[in-house]
């Protein structure tokens, strides 16, 4: 029996890229944004909140892993006047099953109007991230 070439070529290819998908559990991929109208609550509903700051989300985008991180591309402004500092406790993640959780390793600083650009992690978890939200 004979192979082709281009049989044996395909079957590399196949073999090659399932390999890379094996090692990429851990590569993050921005989820597929979810809208959320009205102001339905889950049967369980967490008590969480964030705490009051004058910190506003100007846009939020998700990513996950396959191995379950959840992440948040977050854009924040101080839109109260003075230097501000940001604290974990001023954000909150509502997941798909209704757990609500703070991030880890949120810090800096904001002058009056600031925005900036933030990485915010929300741990491991099996449902993915349906929304971000602070308090005012």
């Amino acid at each position: 029996m004979q192979i082709s070439k281009a049989a044996l070529l395909g079957l590399l290819l196949t073999l090659a890229s399932t390999v890379a998908r094996a090692g990429n559990d851990t590569v993050l991929r921005f989820d597929t944004p979810v809208q959320i109208d009205g102001d339905a609550r889950f049967d369980r509903d967490s008590p969480l909140q964030p705490s009051a700051s004058s910190f506003r989300i100007r846009e939020a985008n998700t990513l996950s892993s396959d191995s379950g991180e959840r992440w948040a591309l977050v854009t924040l402004e101080n839109s109260d006047g003075g230097k501000r500092i940001l604290q974990d406790n001023y954000l909150v993640a509502e997941f798909a099953n209704g757990e609500r959780r703070h991030p880890t390793g949120l810090e800096g600083s904001f002058a009056a109007g600031e925005q900036q650009r933030k990485m915010v992690f929300f741990g491991y978890h099996r449902f993915p991230i349906l929304r971000i939200f602070t308090a005012r």
